[in-house]
């Protein structure tokens, strides 16, 4: 059993999920999608509470307000009575998942589980610019060039901005998920931070669920599933 509160973390706005009845626990941050809310993945995030993670699921609005955000829920986390330092991770689905191994690599976590995320922006945009206009893709592609301009005019920030980049700094171990059906993010960005990983040494698994979209519509469980599996294969919970 866990108990569900709306609360601000050291001022950052989000909801908790604290299980009941256990002494110590593992501690989890949970990022949602660009443009979603903490909500948007409380299915996802309930199962994580019943499998005895204190949670936590916060607001954020863009990549660097979620790495700030990100950094400091982890650090409270980690202060949290009964939580297990060294059993503490972060956990994002698309954007979230970026976010999520951007986080890492300035504060320490035990784990990384990354759905979807991209980690070459450049690559990213030159995907969804070729879609028409008025998809979602398309949409996106506009929003980053009206934010940063294009890869060519602003390459420095579009490196900077990128995962890849930073590869040799994430920490925890890696899970990786990727929806086969994700037509906005390209599942070959989730490939090639599987080969970055390896060749810095940092131990990382990508499982590719064949028939699931960019947000896992439909297919939380599975998505909980082998998140659960791969913790409990490390010995999280």
């Amino acid at each position: 059993m866990y108990k569900f509160s709306k609360t601000k973390l050291q001022g950052m706005i989000g909801y908790a999920l604290i299980p009941e009845g256990l002494e110590t626990y593992p501690g989890l941050v949970a990022l949602h999608a660009f443009n979603q809310t903490p909500e948007s993945i409380y299915e996802i995030t309930k199962k994580f509470a019943e499998s005895g993670f204190l949670v936590f699921a916060p607001r954020y609005t863009d990549a660097s307000d979620g790495v700030v955000v990100s950094v400091n829920a982890l650090r409270s986390l980690k202060s949290f009575k009964g939580i297990d330092p060294s059993r503490v991770g972060i956990f994002g689905i698309s954007l979230g998942g970026t976010v999520a191994l951007l986080a890492s690599t300035q504060e320490p976590v035990s784990f990384v589980i990354d759905v979807g995320g991209w980690v070459d922006l450049a690559d990213l945009y030159n995907h969804l610019s070729k879609f028409p206009t008025g998809t979602p893709q398309k949409y996106i592609a506009e929003l980053v060039k009206s934010t940063i301009g294009t890869p060519e005019e602003s390459a420095e920030i579009y490196t900077l901005s990128s995962p890849i980049t930073y590869v040799e700094k994430v920490t925890g171990k890696v899970l990786i998920i990727h929806g086969g059906k994700d037509t906005m993010v390209p599942v070959t960005q989730s490939q090639r931070l599987l080969e970055k990983l390896k060749e810095y040494n940092i131990e990382a698994k990508l499982e590719i669920i064949e028939d699931a979209d960019y947000l896992f519509s439909k297919k939380e469980e599975e998505l909980v599933r082998i998140s659960l599996e791969f913790l409990r294969s490390h010995k999280i919970i």
